[in-house]
């Protein structure tokens, strides 16, 4: 190869497309260096330091000669050579220097192409793996050109792998030396995230790359510029938003090594103080934190021996010392499936579906492949009793979990799906198969534990008792002895299935009730407007007519006996037979799609208004009849095409003012709305979209809006794909321009301007205004706010006030950081005060009143968590100073109240109870919980990992936490990492002790129920339907892998959000699982296991829809994971026992998902 002819782009262009290995390539590499470069530079210092030596010898000859004479003469001919010699270096410098620039502008080329990611190993491999530093100089401040954001990532996350086997002292010294001038500050330049989007996994790989760099810092590194600090903190705030605990993580190391002043003494002094002193060394002052960074990582743990194993009998003993019972493991392994199986089924919202019964009947035999172990078809009767019996069992345990589960079961989704499900559906499951056997009930009921009784009585108990709770200290009896098993015989009695006297046989003696006062049939009854009720004959037509002649203004309304029709209804949804809900779900639901699809803007707002307050619980209810996904595609259809559409007719008809406001409202309610499930009901867009016949990822409003809906950016575009065109740009500010000019400086708005603008762009443009008003006035550019305050009235107009939804989120995170850099106390009040003129308006259009609430209550929860972090500083400082009640009341205490009223208007889930309440809100000694879920309040990771690991391998059907939160689990420490760490655990644990004996009775066969029911587990975390699982068999087996290619890039898809769950203790038979186990562990959790750099393998392939689906799934890593073990395999990396291991969970993940019941 002649070499002179080439470039380093060129060099690894050709030598990627032969899959040189990056050592071959860098011998290449230095022959192309030494040939083109290295000999003219070395011959230039070679001729410099020839011709230098050559002066002084004939100097020293002149001198010898002279005999020191001319002393002057000579002095001025040694400084004339001396300055010849300076210039010859600092020409050879600035050449080399020049040649540094070239190698690092191939480098930027080369890493500018999308593939393939062998090209950034090479770049690598010069870089710091052949350490070259002048290379570093010049190639780091070039980051921010790269615009491949696949190959930055990787380019990061491979220098991570090789700074974590670093060992070379002087690579690491030279290293020492470019972290605080070179490297550090380059990678917290902001273009290297904004130049790329933002994009989630370049922030995962630019903050480990950080963590690997500084884990080699012997002293504290000092970074002066402030701008790094602000990148900085941007940096860990997307990082908190991705992975919580990758940013604990770095959290604690940047603490610790980078130290952001703006005087190095200061700087310095205050870190030595941190150090420890004489008196108190570091090792007593760090040991909390020291203890933390060093505890075990959740990923491949380092195993400890038990205590506990004297206890435990090896797998051989089983063997030999006993013989199970097949019927006994089979009949308690069907119970732990099924728990599984019902709270998948519930959390997925498919209990409605006809033939749920028969699946739930058919899970034994699709699970235990064996004919003569499976147990025999039933009778509906003997499944209905079977069915009754184990959904009490489940929500019992559910309830006993008392580290999870909050007091109130109204603001927790999860337990109220589980309430409707027995109180309502479980009704109508009898309707249908058994009318005529009121026995079965009975029968069900009195059959259930009396550890399961005791464990729900026991929680209604005591949550009535924290609901009414006084100050009277001796009054400890409870209030009520009515818990679900009463709402399940109610509405078995409005059913026509049981008498009303039977709620009386499962009552307390001094609470019986009077079964006259009991509803007897399914009518839904409601009061006119004279005052009478009457019962509904026609539901479709009755809420049609409600919905016409509702106001929105009216919606919100808490007497019920003047409210609306519809809104009686909605208010007392609870208290309705299931019947009639039904009925009503499918009624609205029908009604929302003719109004869609016709679209009626006034109908769609009204019914939009009704749904997104959830009175009653009533749109969690419909949800469990009607799939939240088919409305939400409904929602996505109006906003993403049809009110495009809508808008243009009506434009071109000249609409008139009201019609403007219909059309305006209908757009923010429907936008709204969707918002509401997005965040409450966790929803995936991404997925309502890949399943979807009618929608587009592409140009979807609703998932670019609903995705970034805290982000505001720091310029405005009224065209996204083409803002960079110059003639956008002009239109843009044009516009910005004249929204300012009208509200802060004429004083009112235009009919051109707002006849301009359509309803998505003011959703962006308001707070994209509020967010520089906000900056100006933190910067002293706006001193008289009462100006801001005055333009900020039009936000609340019926068709701007849509603008308040991204400004709802932004002001949390703004909030925040003016929490964290402690703002001077007189910029916070002119914020209060701008926040509460939007908050708590003076005035507000009619129009606007219930949308204004609606939007307040989206994040209502996060807002207070914050203010009131301002309140307890208020009044941290203001302690012992006297203060009269009846003073008026500070701003931020307005806008607390706001935001506590408005959440106190219907059911928010997930949340503490006490963030309602005001009373005695900063006395309370426990931290209020203004989480989803509350995850490491109370036990750090390892422990609940150890804990659920020790529930899989006992095979307690509780599987130890509840499914919300083991959910919200796999989440937080990745499928993969979860994956991993269960596997190998469980394999381990096995190994080593067998199956638990003391209460199971199992024998070493029984091993293979443990790995089953694991696989079970993630199956139906997987799969949500039979179509889930025929498509993941066809991507996971070697005939149908090849079929479902498609079109959808890597890059395209991102992560999916979760829900919540909750831990528990342990009893000793069937009913043990209500109280989880020991809490003895076998083994401690370690090290990571080696990185699988799924990114590495098959770049040129497509993946189909359904891979993009069901991304962060345990099948896809699978998937992704069997060709890197085939050719390790075959690459004589990996053992043949390891491949065995793995084929055989590979086997039995798709053997179960060919037998699961979906």
């Amino acid at each position: 190869m002649n070499l002179q002819n080439e470039t380093v782009y060129t060099l690894a262009i050709k030598c990627s497309n032969r899959q040189l290995s990056p050592p071959e390539f860098l011998n290449l590499y230095k022959e192309f260096y030494n040939e083109k470069f290295a000999k003219t530079l070395d011959k230039e210092e070679s001729d410099n330091i020839y011709e230098n030596s050559t002066n002084k010898a004939n100097t020293e000859k002149v001198n010898e000669s002279n005999n020191g004479d001319d002393v002057n003469m000579e002095a001025e001919d040694i400084k004339k050579e001396a300055n010849k010699q300076e210039d010859n270096a600092t020409q050879i410098n600035q050449k080399r220097m020049k040649l540094m620039d070239i190698l690092s502008e191939d480098f930027v080329k080369i890493l500018n192409c999308e593939q393939p990611l062998l090209l950034a190993d090479y770049i690598i491999e010069i870089l710091f793996i052949n350490y070259d530093n002048e290379l570093v100089h010049a190639f780091m401040p070039k980051l921010t050109t790269i615009k491949s954001t696949s190959m930055l990532v990787h380019f990061f996350a491979r220098s991570c792998i090789h700074f974590d086997k670093l060992k070379d002292k002087i690579v690491i010294d030279q290293l020492n030396k470019n972290l605080s001038n070179i490297i550090i500050p380059n990678v917290l330049n902001g273009g290297i995230l904004s130049n790329n989007d933002n994009n989630n996994r370049l922030v995962v790989a630019l903050a480990k790359f950080l963590y690997s760099i500084l884990n080699f810092a012997s002293n504290a590194i000092l970074i002066q510029s402030t701008p790094y600090k602000e990148n900085f903190n941007y940096l860990m705030s997307q990082l908190f938003r991705i992975n919580r605990l990758l940013h604990k993580k770095i959290s604690l190391a940047v603490e610790s090594k980078l130290i952001f002043k703006e005087s190095d003494a200061d700087a310095l002094k205050d870190h030595r103080l941190s150090q420890g002193s004489f008196l108190h060394p570091p090792s007593q002052q760090q040991s909390l934190s020291q203890d933390f960074i060093n505890s075990p990582s959740i990923t491949s743990p380092q195993f400890i021996s038990s205590p506990m194993a004297t206890m435990k009998t090896p797998m051989s003993n089983l063997a030999t010392h006993h013989t199970p019972s097949n019927r006994y493991t089979d009949m308690k392994l069907v119970r732990y499936y099924k728990n599984i199986w019902l709270n998948s089924k519930i959390m997925n919202w498919e209990v409605f579906n006809s033939d749920f019964l028969s699946k739930y009947n058919s899970i034994s035999s699709y699970v235990f492949h064996n004919p003569t172990t499976a147990i025999s078809p039933q009778n509906n009767e003997t499944v209905l009793t079977d069915l009754i019996e184990t959904s009490f069992i489940c929500f019992a345990q559910y309830v006993s979990n008392k580290q999870y589960h909050r007091s109130n079961s109204n603001l927790n989704l999860l337990e109220r799906q589980w309430v409707i499900f027995i109180s309502k559906h479980l009704p109508l499951l009898i309707l249908k198969h058994c009318p005529d056997n009121p026995q079965i009930v009975v029968n069900a009921l009195e059959g259930i534990d009396a550890k399961v009784i005791k464990a729900i009585k026991s929680y209604y108990s005591e949550k009535e008792d924290n609901k009414n709770r006084n100050e009277d200290l001796f009054d400890d009896f409870s209030a009520t002895s009515f818990d679900i098993r009463h709402d399940f015989i109610k509405s078995l009695i409005m059913l026509g299935l049981q008498p009303p006297s039977l709620i009386n046989e499962f009552l307390r003696e001094d609470q019986l009730i009077d079964p006259k006062t009991l509803q007897t049939t399914d009518e839904v009854i409601i009061t006119t407007s004279q005052g009478s009720q009457e019962p509904l004959s026609n539901i479709p037509n009755f809420l049609i007519n409600s919905l016409d002649s509702i106001d929105l203004e009216t919606i919100g309304n808490f007497n019920n006996e003047t409210a609306n029709g519809i809104q009686q209804i909605l208010n007392g949804f609870e208290n309705i037979a299931p019947t009639k809900q039904r009925e009503i779900s499918f009624a609205i639901v029908g009604i929302m799609k003719e109004a869609i699809d016709n679209c009626d803007h006034a109908k769609i707002s009204k019914l939009c208004s009704l749904l997104v307050f959830n009175f009653s619980h009533s749109l969690t209810f419909i949800f469990s009849f009607c799939s939240p996904k088919g409305v939400t595609e409904m929602l996505m259809k109006f906003i993403d095409n049809l009110w495009d559409e809508s808008a243009k007719l009506k434009k071109e008809d000249g609409e008139d003012s009201e019609e403007s406001n219909e059309l305006s409202l209908s757009f923010s309610w429907a936008l709204l709305f969707l918002l509401s499930i997005y965040k409450n009901y966790n929803i995936s867009l991404r997925n309502v979209v890949l399943t979807s016949s009618v929608l587009k990822m592409e140009d979807s409003f609703s998932i670019r809006f609903l995705s970034k809906i805290a982000e505001i950016p720091d310029d405005f575009s009224i065209n996204e794909k083409n803002k960079q065109n110059p003639e956008v740009q002009t239109q843009s500010h044009k516009l910005v321009q004249g929204w300012l000019s009208d509200l802060f400086i004429n004083g009112s708005l235009s009919d051109q301007l707002t006849q301009n603008t359509d309803t998505k762009q003011l959703a962006m443009l308001l707070p994209f205004i509020l967010k520089q008003v906000i900056c100006a006035i933190e910067m002293n550019v706006i001193t008289d706010i009462n100006i801001a305050i005055s333009g900020f009235e039009y936000f609340l107009q019926p068709f701007m006030i849509i603008g308040l939804m991204k400004i709802m989120f932004w002001l949390e995170q703004y909030l925040i950081y003016l929490n964290n850099d402690f703002a001077p106390n007189e910029l916070l009040q002119k914020v209060f005060t701008i926040i509460n003129s939007i908050v708590n308006p003076s005035t507000l259009n009619e129009d606007s009143r219930t949308f204004h609430n609606a939007v307040l209550r989206i994040n209502a929860v996060h807002l207070l968590n914050i203010l009131r972090k301002f309140k307890e500083k208020q009044s941290q400082s203001n302690y012992g100073v006297y203060s009269s009640d009846s003073q008026d009341k500070s701003v931020l205490d307005l806008l607390i109240d706001k935001f506590t009223n408005v959440l106190n208007i219907s059911p928010i889930y997930n949340v503490d109870p006490r963030v309602f309440s005001t009373d005695s809100i900063y006395s309370q000694q426990k931290p209020i919980g203004y989480g989803k879920l509350m995850i490491l309040n109370e036990n750090p990771t390892n422990k609940i990992m150890t804990n659920q690991i020790n529930s899989f391998w006992n095979l307690h059907s509780s599987t130890y936490y509840n499914l919300d939160f083991l959910h919200e689990i796999i989440d937080l420490v990745t499928p993969k990492n979860f994956l991993f760490d269960v596997l190998e655990t469980l394999d381990y644990k096995l190994a080593t002790y067998g199956v638990p004996v003391a209460r199971n009775k199992m024998g070493a066969v029984e091993s293979e129920h443990v790995l089953d029911y694991f696989l079970y587990f993630l199956v139906l975390h997987d799969c949500e339907s039979q179509w889930d699982a025929t498509n993941m068999i066809n991507l996971l087996t070697e005939d149908g892998s090849e079929k479902n290619i498609s079109n959808v890039k890597k890059e395209e898809i991102t992560k999916k959000e979760e829900a919540p769950p909750k831990s528990e203790p342990i009893p000793d038979d069937d009913f043990d699982m209500l109280f989880g186990e020991n809490e003895t562990s076998t083994h401690g959790v370690g090290d990571d296991l080696p990185p699988i750099n799924m990114d590495l393998e098959d770049n040129s392939k497509k993946l189909s829809d359904f891979y993009a689906l069901k991304r962060g799934s345990f099948g896809i890593i699978f998937y992704e994971l069997k060709p890197l073990k085939d050719t390790a395999y075959k690459n004589n990396e990996l053992s043949q026992e390891d491949y065995n291991k793995f084929n055989r969970i590979y086997d039995k993940y798709v053997n179960m998902l060919k037998t699961c019941v979906f």
